[in-house]
């Protein structure tokens, strides 16, 4: 057994017998280095100890036996390899193996590899099941993407599962209508692993995140797991340039339902240029600038859906402990239009524009600064000059959150940038990597007009004439860009480069 304090070493070691995990990565590594408070470190040494010379002919995942342990009669939680019962192990794999396959092994022997026979070698993992919106090729088992953001869409299979609850086996059903979905009988997610960081509430500063995504259904209706319905189901995940591990992970009432094992691994397209952004919110008391947040931000710059507590639960039966349903309505759930365009809050996504050049952008941190009134609004007689909003980038410049060490595009948010009688909604400030953008008068691609000064450079503008429907044009700009643009924005955006490198 590797060494207990070397949790990727278990968890490699795991893999080789069969034990695989659908919980976070990064929560497994915290369980499998405290032998204090969880079990799994020893229930490891003992699966290690247990599977050495035949492993599962199929995978079981760690978590879901250790569950199966600990609710076994007397709820035991060994903290020490000596300390785990090898029959009861055994019945917690079994149960594990059957709950996932739906079979009904009766003998744990069943469910390891032949003895004295070579093994097929592991065919490498196929994405056919599992699509991925924007994919440019596969390599080596690799899916790439040219976004960063990608809708991911899997098949599962609904059956018939056993409910303690009913005393008998009961029909899985999944109901969608618009944005809000209910399934009954069990959940589904994606689960996302190996990512450079775990996803979470807020923008952190890495490119693939490893997360457990929620998946619904792409168009409305009822399925049932009575007729073994196939439903295609869709969710949204962030990539970078590392391969993340994508999972379709579908549950019964308790532990896991059977479904195909969809699975895939899927990383930015190193061709795409990824651009970090830090957005930052400056507002007083009495301007709030409350149109502009965290989750806003995320769903516009990066398609992250948002879904409010109070529309996100999961029932579970009180005497049983079983997953009675789980019933979920989107606040937003990111659609582009017809013509690859995805806006929110009134902004076309620069994703959407500058996307096109092969460069998307990432936001990696979002900041609330409080300030004066006159820094959320400058005020009439302050002139048309910018000298607030370059004084609002000087203190984001010195605020403790602001990140400083790598390069990023700044994007401030006020509610005017300018005085009333200035016209602009938005200015670039040239040399310090910053755009501001007045929130009070969101339209459609202002921010990728903005980002576009820092791309060329230049305070000039296109020729509406010469060029309709240039994102550069002035006033109104547009949604394209021209070969010459295209270069422009590559050649700059690859001075983030160095962000990625870890």
């Amino acid at each position: 057994m590797p060494n207990d304090t070397d949790a990727e070493g278990v968890i490699r070691a795991l893999d080789k017998v069969g034990v695989d995990f659908s919980i976070a990565k990064s929560a497994l590594i915290d369980f499998l280095g405290n032998a204090e408070f969880t079990p799994y470190p020893a229930m490891s040494g003992a699966l290690l100890n247990l599977l050495n010379s035949r492993g599962l002919k199929r995978p079981v995942f760690i978590d879901v036996i250790v569950f199966n342990y600990e609710h076994s009669p007397g709820e035991p939680s060994p903290r020490r390899v000596e300390d785990v019962d090898i029959g009861i192990l055994q019945a917690a794999v079994l149960e594990g193996f059957n709950e996932r396959y739906a079979q009904q092994e009766s003998a744990f022997s069943g469910l390891l590899k032949p003895l004295d026979v070579p093994q097929p070698p592991v065919p490498p993992v196929q994405t056919l099941a599992m699509t991925a919106e924007g994919t440019v090729s596969v390599q080596g088992g690799v899916t790439l993407v040219d976004t960063d953001n990608p809708r991911v869409e899997v098949t599962a299979k609904l059956i018939t599962v056993n409910s303690e609850a009913a005393h008998a086996m009961v029909p899985q059903e999944l109901h969608r209508e618009n944005n809000g979905w209910r399934f009954t009988n069990g959940d589904v997610r994606l689960s996302v692993a190996n990512g450079e960081a775990d996803a979470g509430l807020r923008p952190v500063r890495a490119g693939s995140l490893s997360d457990d995504a929620l998946a619904w259904p792409t168009v409305d209706g009822t399925f049932s797991g009575a007729t073994g319905a196939e439903v295609r189901l869709q969710s949204r995940i962030r990539v970078g340039y590392r391969p993340v591990d994508v999972k379709l992970l579908v549950e019964g009432p308790k532990g896991f339902a059977a479904n195909s094992a969809a699975q895939g691994r899927i990383a930015l397209d190193p061709e795409v240029l990824l651009v970090p952004v830090e957005v930052a919110r400056f507002f007083s008391d009495a301007i709030p600038v409350s149109n502009i947040s965290m989750t806003g931000q995320m769903a516009l710059w990066d398609q992250v859906p948002i879904i409010n507590e109070t529309t996100n639960f999961r029932s579970i039966d009180g005497g049983t402990g079983e997953l009675r349903l789980a019933e979920r309505k989107w606040d937003v759930w990111p659609v582009p239009d017809v013509h690859g365009l995805y806006t929110h809050l009134g902004w076309e996504s620069p994703d959407s524009i500058w996307g096109r050049a092969k460069v998307r952008f990432r936001l990696v941190n979002y900041i609330d600064v409080k300030t004066d009134n006159v820094h959320a609004a400058p005020v009439a007689g302050d002139g048309t000059d910018d000298r607030r909003l370059r004084e609002n980038n000087d203190a984001l410049s010195a605020h403790p959150q602001h990140i400083s060490d790598k390069r990023v595009v700044k994007v401030i948010f006020m509610h005017r940038i300018a005085p009333p009688e200035a016209e602009q909604v938005g200015q670039a400030l040239i040399g310090n990597g910053c755009v501001g953008i007045a929130a009070g008068a969101s339209n459609g691609a202002d921010i990728a007009h903005e980002i576009g000064h820092l791309i060329t450079g230049s305070q000039t503008h296109t020729d509406p004439q010469k060029q309709p429907d240039n994102v550069m044009n002035h006033p109104g700009p547009g949604t394209t860009i021209t070969d010459e643009q295209v270069g422009q924005a590559r050649e700059w955006a690859k001075n983030f480069a160095d962000f990625w490198a870890h």
